[in-house]
Order: structure tokens, then C-alpha cells, then sequence
């Protein structure tokens, strides 16, 4: 990267995080291990973090959540060395609702909550749900999702995408910052440039489609904000950029429709050349999230077939072809991110 492009990243991060008036990206590299989340009971109440090799050997779990809560939604920072991730309560009664984003070392050291509710409030009610965190590409920074106020219909009042540094501070809003909202933001991705990040919406009853979901990308340098993908292949869930900047990852069918199998995408960042990876039908089997390898060469995705009810992590060239498993338990392993060697 040359000086002048180095000069102006500093220039962009510095107007994002510090500006006058008050989201998972795969960086290039070599392919190290695999973080993903795995329940650690058939109830799918209490999960932990792991990291295991792509060729299957050296699994290791890295998080050690009490039991009631899970660890979700791993992010492996550009160095390889530490895993942001979402800790959310899912059997501990409604006094006790939160969802906050954590950092953790690799080797599952210095574990350290980066967000936290004011005294007294609860996630869902006065207080904030904190999630889905991004490392941006020179590790300084994390975008997250963070949803605020009450829940009314089923949506909440806001939720929109933020950026705070790597260590919790100077939060600063990016999206859905202007009441009433029409939709909630979540699961964003910074380019390999830091220049966009690309997040997931979900529309409000009285947004236009109702109930639409979809892919967007937002400059922050401009705060220009455009979708990417159409609305009938409902596009989400944690997408991931490739490493060259040239495509974005992701998987079909995030309402879940049972009848309805998800598959995997590319796009290009402008919205133009979708292409459909996978082509399952009927619902039996699905594709969940998914991220490429740092090397650009391969991707690696949970896939849920429901007859076992279970899934697995899986990896694959990066069309999709030479599909082989990573994991083979029988509880629920899913949402890899594919970290750099170290």
C-alpha cells in the first residue's frame, strides 16, 4: 500500500471515529485456523467459541461462557491474534437479558468485555443489545450492531451499525441514526480498504417492500448508503468480503422460510454479477453463514442438514466445488470465520 493511501486511510478513520459533529471482512494473507461458534447442548442455550485447523486437527475451544449463554459470531482481527465476538444471555430469565461484544487472545486469554449496559438496564427494554462485531483492516477499530430502546411489533426502536475503537471507546453511530427508523442494521463487514462496510437490513412493517430484507454497503467517508442485493433472495447473515475487494459473500433465505432452502452468493460490491454457489431445494438442506480464506482461494461455511438437526463447519473452493467437512460432532457447529496464519 503506498504512503498516499496509507495517509488517507488514517485521514478516513480519523473523520469516522472523531468527527466535528457528534459492523466480517477476510484480510489478504496466509490461511491460518477457522473460528466458529458451537452449542455446547442440544438445547442450543449454552455456547463457546472454538478455533480448529481447515484440515480438521488442533481444535480448541477459546471461550468458556457460564452456562445459560452463548458466544457467537466470531471475528478473527487482520493479525490473527485475538477473536471479537457477541455474548448473549439465552437461558437466564428476562431480569437478566444482555448481548455484548467481547475480545478474547486466540489462545483464549485476556478475555475482555468491550461493551457494557448502564446500572439497572436490560437488553430488550431501557438498555442496549450489542452485536456482531468487524475488526477493520488495520485492527485499530470495531464496527457492531447495537440495537436501543424498547421492542414494539417485534422490531426494536433503533438499531443501527456503530464503530468504537479496538478497546471500547469513542462509540460513534453510523446508520439508522434519525427517529422513527424503518429498518434495523446488523452483521456489517468492513471492505479490505476500510473504505465501506457492507451490513444486512431488515425493514420495519412500514418500510418499502414491508418486512424486506437485504444487503447494503455504506461509504464513510460520504455516509452514501446503497442496496446491493435484491430483495426475493432475502441476502444476510454475517456476509463476508473476499480479500481482493471484488465480491461479497453471503447466504439466501434469512427469514427462514422452512420450505426454503439457503444458499450461498457472491455479489459485487456495486450490486452488479450476483451468482448463485450452491442450488439446494426444498429446505432439507442449508447453507449458513460463511467467510473466505485470507489467501482468496477458498471459502469455509456451516451447512445444517435437517434430517440430523444438527450442522457442521464445512470448506470449499471458492465456486463452491470440492465441498469437504471440517467439523463431525453431533452438536451444532456453525458461523466460521476464517483467520490469517500467524
Amino acid at each position: 500500500m503506498g504512503k498516499r493511501l496509507l495517509f488517507l486511510a488514517a485521514l478516513l478513520f480519523a473523520w469516522v471515529v472523531v468527527p466535528a459533529i457528534p459492523a466480517q471482512a477476510t484480510f489478504p494473507g496466509d490461511n491460518g485456523a477457522i473460528a466458529f461458534r458451537r452449542f455446547l447442548n442440544v438445547e442450543r442455550t449454552w455456547g463457546a467459541i472454538f478455533t480448529i485447523r481447515p484440515d480438521g486437527r488442533g481444535e480448541r475451544q477459546v471461550t468458556n461462557p457460564p452456562f445459560g449463554y452463548v458466544d457467537r459470531d466470531p471475528d478473527v482481527s487482520p493479525d490473527g491474534r485475538k477473536i471479537a465476538f457477541q455474548r448473549e444471555t439465552v437461558d437466564c430469565g428476562a431480569d437478566c437479558n444482555s448481548s455484548e461484544v467481547f475480545v478474547v487472545n486466540a489462545d483464549g486469554s485476556q478475555l475482555r468485555q468491550l461493551t457494557e449496559q448502564a446500572p439497572g438496564a436490560v437488553c430488550g427494554a431501557a438498555g442496549t443489545c450489542n452485536e456482531s462485531p468487524a475488526w477493520s483492516p488495520d485492527g485499530r477499530y470495531i464496527a457492531f450492531a447495537r440495537a436501543r430502546g424498547p421492542i414494539v411489533d417485534d422490531t426494536f426502536e433503533s438499531k443501527g451499525i456503530y464503530i468504537m475503537r479496538a478497546d471500547g471507546s469513542r462509540v460513534r453511530q453510523i446508520t439508522q441514526k434519525t427517529l422513527p427508523t424503518l429498518g434495523e442494521d446488523f452483521s456489517p463487514q468492513w471492505s479490505p480498504d476500510g473504505q465501506k462496510l457492507v451490513f444486512q437490513r431488515n425493514n420495519k412493517p412500514g418500510a418499502v417492500p414491508a418486512d424486506g430484507i437485504a444487503l447494503w454497503t455504506i461509504n464513510l467517508a460520504t455516509r452514501r448508503e446503497r442496496i446491493i442485493t435484491p430483495y426475493p433472495i432475502e441476502a444476510g447473515d454475517t456476509p463476508d468480503w473476499s480479500p481482493d475487494g471484488r465480491r461479497i459473500l453471503f447466504h439466501s433465505n434469512n427469514s427462514q422460510n422452512p420450505d426454503v432452502s439457503a444458499n450461498l452468493y457472491t455479489i459485487r460490491p456495486d450490486g452488479t454479477h450476483l451468482r448463485q454457489l450452491t442450488f439446494e431445494t426444498g429446505g432439507t438442506v442449508n447453507y449458513l453463514g460463511s467467510s473466505y480464506s485470507p489467501d482468496g482461494t477458498m471459502i469455509t461455511f456451516g451447512r445444517r442438514p435437517e434430517t440430523a438437526g444438527a450442522a457442521d463447519v464445512f470448506v470449499a473452493q471458492a465456486n463452491a466445488t470440492r465441498i469437504r467437512p471440517v467439523t463431525r460432532t453431533a452438536l451444532y457447529d456453525s458461523y466460521p470465520d476464517w483467520g490469517p496464519a500467524r
